[in-house]
């Protein structure tokens, strides 16, 4: 049986679709601009009134035209540099990130161990502060009522560093202009101090007020004590130092050095190591030592005062960086303003303190140990006890 095939019809209407005009003339539907079948003349004839139209608009609009042309390419542009910009901030954020992260968990873990070692039964540390003590406490915690801080200066523990940023923060008018790192922060009656405050203000500071403290493994800290006090030379004729040399260096010749000629008791300086712990280990009291070798347990009281920061001098960059950034002082403190710590201050200090006597070595667990317990530093090894 034959198969037969049927085409389809067009789905396109009747009305639309393409007749000659032989065709549209037979049939008496010819027009002269036919609305079903644009003519190609008259396309082109559209195009050429549009850039006709365009050029006239460019010609009235005059500089306008070329400034809207050039915010197009400018929008265009930022845009460009944004998302460039964008491709760089993610990872940057997202390391700050993970620094706070740690720096944070770092804190929480140094705060825990501090309640947990102020509560036991081995601390020299008193229940109770003196009048006299809460007054020595009070003025070595200096404020920043505009961000609203404190800071409790441990000397040889990035305290020169954090009292620049304090006097440059602070607003002092005679810093105002000046570049941090030249500030000298080290005339004591320039700083805004807890204890110029009454007992009610105080208290009231410590409760609100951010808290913070920086410390340092505390035999390390002693060596480069004498070490900056009594050996560098560069700082011998700084009126700070020749005050230092004549309050402490002589009364170290007179008590620990067999002979001496009237010039080397005139300058205090140099003290040998030998001399210098024969002098800190003749204390029956830590809390009659000066504030460079005192223990940081004694002069801000851990204890006494729920600090909400305790930051260790041996990783102060990232550390302090991170402080920067909770206390908003971007503005007043330039990148890279504190350094990397290196080994070389440890790896001094192990030579120095264990060519001591074993009598000297006990004398300085007893001082240090509260500073070693809570803040969580291992006095023996530097000892080799």
């Amino acid at each position: 049986m034959p198969v037969t095939v049927r085409t389809t019809k067009s789905f396109v209407p009747t009305s639309y679709r393409y007749k000659t005009r032989r065709q549209e003339e037979d049939e008496g539907t010819y027009h002269k601009f036919s609305q079903y079948v644009p003519s190609r003349l008259l396309i082109k004839l559209g195009k050429v009134v549009v850039i006709v139209v365009m050029l006239c608009v460019a010609v009235l609009i005059g500089h306008a035209g070329s400034s809207v042309l050039k915010g197009f390419a400018k929008i265009s542009l930022d845009t460009e540099t944004s998302s460039n910009s964008n491709q760089v901030e993610r990872p940057l954020r997202y390391a700050i990130k993970r620094r706070d992260q740690k720096v944070e968990r770092l804190n929480s873990d140094r705060i825990s161990k501090i309640r947990k070692e102020c509560t036991g039964s081995e601390k020299s540390e008193p229940k109770v502060l003196t009048s006299y003590q809460k007054k020595n406490l009070y003025s070595r915690i200096f404020v920043d009522h505009k961000h609203k801080f404190a800071y409790c200066s441990v000397p040889k523990a990035a305290c020169t560093k954090w009292k620049q940023i304090l006097l440059k923060s602070s607003e002092v008018p005679l810093y105002e202009d000046e570049d941090i790192e030249k500030i000298f922060p080290h005339w004591d009656h320039q700083f805004k101090r807890l204890s110029d405050l009454d007992t009610i203000k105080a208290l009231r500071v410590l409760d609100q007020y951010y808290t913070f403290t920086f410390v340092r493994d505390p035999l390390v800290r002693l060596v480069s004590a004498w070490r900056d006090k009594f050996q560098h030379h560069s700082k011998e004729n700084r009126s700070d130092y020749v005050n230092f040399h004549q309050q402490y260096g002589r009364k170290i010749m007179k008590k620990f050095r067999k002979s001496f000629t009237k010039e080397e008791l005139d300058r205090g300086f140099p003290i040998t190591f030998t001399e210098y712990i024969d002098y800190i280990t003749s204390f029956s009291n830590v809390e009659d030592m000066n504030e460079h070798w005192i223990p940081a347990t004694t002069i801000c009281r851990p204890c006494h005062v729920t600090y909400n920061f305790v930051g260790k001098f041996e990783n102060q960059k990232e550390e302090s960086e991170y402080l920067i950034n909770k206390l908003h002082l971007h503005n007043n403190v330039p990148d890279n303003f504190f350094k990397e710590v290196g080994n070389s201050s440890r790896e001094e200090a192990k030579v120095l303190l264990r060519s001591i006597s074993e009598e000297k070595k006990r004398i300085l667990v007893k001082f240090y140990r509260d500073d070693a317990a809570v803040f969580g530093y291992d006095l023996n090894e530097f000892l080799g006890l």
